[in-house]
């Protein structure tokens, strides 16, 4: 019964071929070599290679293999205690290959297993039981059927996999064991079949005992055969038993305890004895690697790569495992490259890579993972940098891994990566589109295998990102940049707060957000980038390795939106950020060069703003340390050269050192060497040259700098062919150059060559960007700068009498709305008006004066002048015509523009307490409203496509102007450099009235003679050569002794009446009138700051002025008369505002006030418990019909939109009131000082309280013009209500309506005759003024 059941298990083996169990085993080897220590699955093919072992033993009961797989188990269990320390290090392998190896292995083992009758095997263990119980102890065959019995269970598991019977199998060779004398023979065999059955339930359950007691019964049957063995072993056994204490601890340091066993237990060995394992020599090395990643120690490595050496030697060539070995050793090598950099480690890794490639021919499994990691060791030798062939060779061999990873292959993703990026190295070497578009088409694809919410999604779009934005950098093509700004979006919401990558991924957005600014200036893109960056910066907060980035990169966005916008926060934020970023590199930091340049450049800027020269000092000098950073023939010289070169050059233009000159224009001649034909910085080299070289033809008059300039900036325009960006600049500095060279030598062909480039550039300045309805409104570079080349051109063409300064003019002053755009605050929009506008409407006119066009110069004027009022009575124009025909619009502009109003009130001041959180919430503000300006103009145009609304909120045309004229005329007095003239518009046209004998500059005087008047006189350098010109013009000589104010007035207000008025009033055919006719003043200039109202001889005894002819009244501008009255919403109220604690004249007023007013209809504040509080009076404005103040007043100079009444809280400023709505606003009467007095810097934009209150809704404002007496204010306000409310109904008792205010200005005009009737010096009734109408 024994021998059949012998004889059925022999049969049953025979059926099964060694050799597939051999391709099994090889197949496991090979996916366990492609899983080293740290990949996740390590532990998994060590124990399948056991396992398979221990089968082949209990086919062949060789030895060798249950030597190896107790050695492979042991090595399980250590790993198996560390593995704690491992899981970090789980993610990102490419496991592709040893998946497909290991599933192969499985299949070929479980045919393997399978290939045994079941039948057969049951009958065999049914006889090997029926034997057993007939043998019972002390039988002494008994040991036979025991030991029969547990083969016959063994191999009945190998093909059901139940473990009864695995365990079964355990317990009747343990039974056989304990039976077995200790000089039995069949001891050992006994204890070798424990062994094996223990080492695979070790590898089905894991149990570490089942393990420990393989370990310790191997040691016992050693001990039988070979004591030499044993000792060997013993090492084994030491190292098994701290498995316990590691699967407890998970600590590296009991993998430094297990390590010295293993290595003992190798060195007892001798070379060639039979159980040197190649595995435990590759396990002791991988082991070593492992330590060596925790610890860094690099003796751990250098071993390693020994006994993987050993190992090669042993696996000679046909070894079956030879390329396992070359691959293990080569990336020991390639590991050791990476740490110490020598270039032998890296080139033998490549040799031993290729030729374990040749042991993987096609459709070798293997071949795949070969060729990555000889294509990732040659990519990494041409980062050295290596040879171009090495680039190219990875290229081929990446394609070629590729191919063999077709879809779905779960690998396929992390090859397209692979190649995507070498060819992307390959593009940013050589420039070869081709690379770039596949690898585009390969993250394309890449990205595909990742769909949401897979973990690798937001590196994929981060990459497909980055790509795309590298060909958008080559080829211009818009559709790219927005792909790439729309998957770092996608990216960036992958990566939420806390996500360690976030800051990366914030930064990469900004960043291309940043370039599609640069290219279509949509301003939203550049908000929304430094949003990005100063998020980036709070998650890299010191001592984070990329903070100094971070800092560099949102300075440098500030400093571009400071380009933009002008506002000085940015500036200092910037300016802030480069210093700080500079401290992060010290010498000799690779990053020092770059954070110098950067600082010196904002400070350069900071220079060009404050005219501090400690700013532009500091720039020269982190230039010049910076470029003793760059020394030849460092690709950064040039660069280095040019900056400092135009620091000096700056530097030069402040304080006129010839030596700064001199010394810009070689470091620029040094820059321009160093960029020879072709290289792409060379046009803007000879532009920086050319530039410095006309600054000093401007200062010496050398011709041949000039001449030399133009050549350079020929060349320059040549290398600047469309379309180049800036090609508009090189056409605008060689215009100005010919222009120069005009002018010193009188040939008509620089002139008209001049005029040519100066069209060219604006045509490419002004063309469309892609997104018309954003570039439109935008406050860009391109659009200041066109602005300027508008100026320029006009100026220039109109003082060559050249045909096309008509047309410059026409398209500058289209421009200034959008300098001052309405979603700016109002300080940002009057700063932008400042900038280089002031005169230019004047001009323009008296340019088309000259031409005869003298209805176009009206219209220039308006358009030109009172920018600033004509955006805010926009925004407040009734839309009850345009509801009418497209509702929708109506409402939708309504609400952009009350959003917009409030928005342009908003507090946009900064201070350095202020918190991130504020600054970003105030980022998005400011956002928020470019984007509303842009959206109102988008809007604009939609309604002006409409029939009828063709010129909707655009500058008003003549026959529109006309309509403010229809009772009385008005007359612009225009002053420009080339003339002053008069223009008399009426209902049936405009007429044209020269005035020859009154200069600009004369009028400049006349102003200036007026505030020297109403100021302390001071004999200034100014004064003095007023003097002089008093003088010369009419007193045949200047007097020593100072002037008195009222020798001042009477000489100013002479000279303007015979000179400027005049003829007005002779032209006008007017007459000397007890009941003069009214007259509208518009003046320009400097004739805003003239009485024109007063002009006139004042003789003793006799005087003939202006208020014999006409009553006189100002308007700011002529639409500021085309608004529609107010329809009283509330019964007629008067509010009277005193300030009687300060001006006690102030009572005075009231009590004659309150005697021509009714009393009900009074509103009194500033009594006695009734305090004339800012928000009291505030409060009252929208309900008031009259509004009368009697205050002190303050014009401030620096912003007029801080010009305030001073009430007993605290002041009423012009943009408080700008903010009310008032509905019932007739006429408002200040009393009080300097409430028409202007800015001198902006005249045409009149930014005064008298101003202010006429576009808030008054339709006239009695103003002053300078301070006035106390005891003046009582007396006119007492002679303007007695006229206003004379025989007013409301005298004889009828309710609800109020005077006749079209009356105001005749008001106004018999109580300041009253005063001066009383003697009253000019002083005291000159500034009196009626405003509007």
């Amino acid at each position: 019964m024994y021998n059949l059941a012998n004889s059925i298990l022999e049969e049953c083996k025979d059926v099964a071929p060694l050799s597939n169990l051999d391709t099994a085993i090889y197949l496991l080897r090979e996916s366990f070599d492609r899983r080293p220590p740290l990949h996740p699955l390590h532990l998994d093919s060590l124990k399948e290679v056991a396992a398979a072992l221990v089968t082949r033993f209990s086919h062949t009961n060789k030895r060798e293999d249950l030597d190896e797989a107790l050695s492979l188990c042991c090595k399980a269990g250590i790993d198996t205690g560390s593995s704690a320390e491992h899981d970090a290090f789980a993610g990102g392998w490419d496991d592709s290959e040893a998946s497909e190896l290991s599933e192969l292995a499985k299949s070929t083992l479980a045919d393997f297993n399978q290939s045994a009758q079941l039948s057969r095997l049951e009958t065999a263990v049914k006889l090997h039981r029926e034997g057993l119980h007939l043998r019972t102890s002390p039988h002494p065959k008994r040991l036979l059927s025991l030991g029969g019995l547990a083969a016959a269970l063994y191999a009945r598991f190998r093909r059901t996999d139940e473990m009864s019977d695995l365990g079964e199998a355990i317990a009747m060779l343990r039974m056989g064991i304990e039976v077995c004398p200790e000089n039995d023979v069949l001891r050992a065999d006994l204890i070798f079949k424990l062994v094996a059955a223990l080492t695979t339930r070790f590898y089905e359950t894991g149990r570490l005992p089942d393990l420990h007691e393989a370990v310790t019964r191997h040691v016992d049957s050693l001990q039988l055969t070979d004591k030499f063995e044993g000792e060997v072993y013993r090492c084994l056994r030491l190292s098994a038993d701290h498995l316990e204490q590691l699967q407890q601890s998970g600590k590296v340091k009991d993998l430094e305890i297990a390590i010295p066993p293993l290595r003992e237990g190798q060195a007892l060995l001798p070379v060639h004895h039979p159980n040197v394992s190649l595995a435990s020599l590759n396990n002791l090395a991988i082991a070593l690697s492992t330590r060596f990643d925790q610890l860094g120690q690099y003796e751990d490595l250098d071993e390693a790569i020994l006994f993987h050496r050993e190992a090669l030697e042993l696996r000679a060539a046909p070894h079956p495992r030879r390329s396992s070995s070359l691959n293990n050793l080569a990336v020991a090598l390639s590991t050791r490259f990476d740490q110490l950099g020598q270039r032998e480690d890296l080139d033998e890794a490549i040799l031993f890579h290729r030729e374990a490639l040749k042991l993987f021919p096609a459709p070798h499994p293997h071949r795949s993972g070969s060729l990555n990691n000889l294509a990732n060791a040659l990519r990494t030798r041409f980062d050295q940098p290596g040879q171009c062939e090495d680039l190219d060779e990875a290229i081929l061999f990446y394609r070629e891994a590729l191919e063999l990873f077709p879809a779905p292959h779960p690998d396929r993703s992390s090859s397209l990566n692979n190649l995507a990026n070498v060819l992307r190295t390959r593009f940013d070497q050589r420039g070869q589109g081709e690379d770039l578009d596949d690898a585009i088409l390969f993250r394309r694809e890449a990205l595909e295998l990742f769909p949401a919410p897979h973990p690798q999604r937001s590196s994929s779009l981060n990459n497909l990102a980055n790509t795309l934005s590298t060909r958008f950098d080559q080829s211009g093509q818009r559709e790219d940049l927005d792909e790439a700004i729309l998957f770092h979006r996608e990216a960036l919401e992958l990566r939420a707060t806390p996500h360690p990558h976030r800051s990366s991924f914030l930064n990469n957005l900004a960043n291309v957000l940043s370039t599609r600014f640069a290219q279509s200036g949509q301003c939203e893109d550049l908000d929304e980038a430094i949003l990005f960056h100063q998020e980036a910066l709070e998650l890299r907060a010191a001592p984070h390795p990329d903070r100094s980035s971070s800092l560099n990169n949102l300075a440098v966005v500030l400093s571009t939106r400071f380009d933009q916008s002008g506002q000085r926060e940015d500036l200092d934020d910037a300016i802030l950020f480069h210093r700080e970023a500079l401290e992060l590199f010290p010498a000799p930091h690779p990053h020092r060069s770059r954070s110098l340049n950067n600082l010196a450049n904002v400070l350069s800027t900071q220079f060009n703003q404050s005219g501090q020269g400690e700013d532009l000092d500091e720039a020269i000098l982190f230039h010049r340390e910076a470029l003793k950073l760059f020394p030849a023939p460092h690709p950064h010289q040039s660069s280095s050269l040019n900056n400092l070169a135009n620091a000096l050059s700056t530097r030069f233009d402040q304080l006129g050192q010839r030596e700064d000159l001199d010394e810009a224009i070689l470091f620029h001649r040094e820059a321009l060497k160093l960029c020879p034909a072709l290289h792409p910085h060379r046009s803007g080299s000879l532009n920086n040259l050319a530039v410095a070289l006309s600054t000093r033809f401007d200062h010496l008059g050398q011709r041949e700098d000039l001449d030399e300039a133009i050549l350079f900036h020929q060349e320059a325009l040549e290398l600047r062919a469309a379309p180049h960006p800036d090609q508009s600049s090189s056409l605008n500095n060689l215009a100005v150059v010919l222009r120069t060279r005009f002018a010193q030598s009188g040939q008509h062909v620089d002139l008209d060559e001049a005029i040519f480039f100066s069209r060219k550039a604006l045509e490419l300045r002004a063309a469309p960007h892609p997104d018309r309805s954003s570039s439109l409104n935008n406050l860009a570079v391109a659009l200041s700068t066109q602005f300027d080349q508008l100026g320029h051109w006009a100026r220039h063409a109109d003082a060559s009498n050249h045909e096309s300064a008509l047309d410059a003019y026409q398209s500058a002053i289209e421009l200034l709305p959008r300098l001052a755009m309405v979603g700016l605050d109002l300080q940002s929009r009057q700063q932008a008006l400042t900038s280089g506008s002031d005169g230019l409407a004047r001009d323009a006119a008296a340019c088309a004066i000259r031409s005869g066009q003298h209805e176009k110069a009206v219209e220039l004027l308006e358009a030109g002048r009172g920018v600033f009022w004509s955006q805010a009575l926009q925004l407040r124009t009734p839309m009850t015509d345009l509801r009418n025909v497209a509702p929708k619009l109506a409402e939708k502009l309504n609400h952009i523009s009350f959003t917009l109003e409030r928005g342009s009130l908003q507090d946009v001041s900064r201070n350095m307490t202020d918190t991130p959180q504020k600054v970003m919430s105030m980022e998005k503000q400011a956002a928020h409203f470019n984007r509303l300006n842009r959206e109102w103009l988008t809007t604009l145009e939609e309604v002006r496509q409409l029939h009828g609304f063709q010129d909707f909120l655009g500058p008003s045309r003549l026959s529109t102007l006309q309509n403010a004229t229809v009772n009385t005329p008005v007359v612009i007095l225009n002053a420009s450099k080339t003339g002053c003239a008069a223009l008399v518009l009426t209902s049936t046209g405009v007429q044209h009235v020269p005035l020859p004998a009154l200069s600009f500059v004369e009028a400049h005087r006349l102003a200036k003679l007026i505030q020297s008047a109403i100021t302390i006189p001071v004999f200034s350098g100014t004064m003095q050569s007023l003097r002089l010109w008093i003088g010369a013009r009419h007193m045949g000589r200047a007097s020593d002794t100072q002037m008195k104010p009222e020798e001042i007035f009477h000489f100013v207000l002479h000279i303007l009446w015979a000179s400027a008025i005049e003829p007005v009033i002779h032209t006008l055919h007017l007459q000397k009138s007890e009941m003069p006719p009214n007259l509208r003043w518009c003046p320009t200039g400097p004739f805003a700051f003239l009485p024109i109202h007063a002009a006139g001889i004042y003789h003793q005894g006799t005087t003939e002025s202006v208020s014999d002819y006409v009553v006189s009244s100002y308007v700011p501008t002529i639409g500021a008369l085309l608004t529609a009255e107010p329809y009283p919403t509330n019964p007629f109220e008067m509010m009277v505002v005193i300030q009687s604690q300060t001006l006690p004249g102030t009572e005075l007023e009231l009590q004659k006030i309150e005697a021509r007013v009714p009393n009900k209809c009074l509103v009194t504040l500033g009594i006695p418990g009734i305090p004339a509080s800012v928000e009291r009076v505030v409060s009252h404005l929208s309900s008031a019909s009259i509004a009368h103040f009697a205050c002190h007043g303050q014009q401030n100079v620096g912003n007029p939109l801080d010009s305030a009444l001073i009430l007993e809280d605290g002041h009423l400023k012009v943009s408080r009131i700008m903010q009310q709505s008032m509905p019932n606003a007739s006429l408002a009467f200040l009393c009080a000082c300097e409430t028409a007095m202007g800015d001198e810097k902006l005249p045409d934009e009149v930014i005064h309280l008298g101003a202010t209150l006429l576009f808030a809704g008054f339709q006239g404002v009695v103003a002053t013009m300078w301070s006035i007496s106390d005891a003046d204010g009582p007396k006119i306000a007492d002679s303007f209500y007695e006229h206003l409310f004379k025989e007013h109904s409301m005298m004889t008792g009828s309710p609800g309506s109020g005077p006749d205010t079209t009356q105001a200005a005749r008001g106004l005009h018999i109580a300041v005759a009253k005063l001066r009737s009383e003697n009253a010096s000019f002083i005291r009734w000159v500034p009196f003024i009626h405003l509007g109408r």
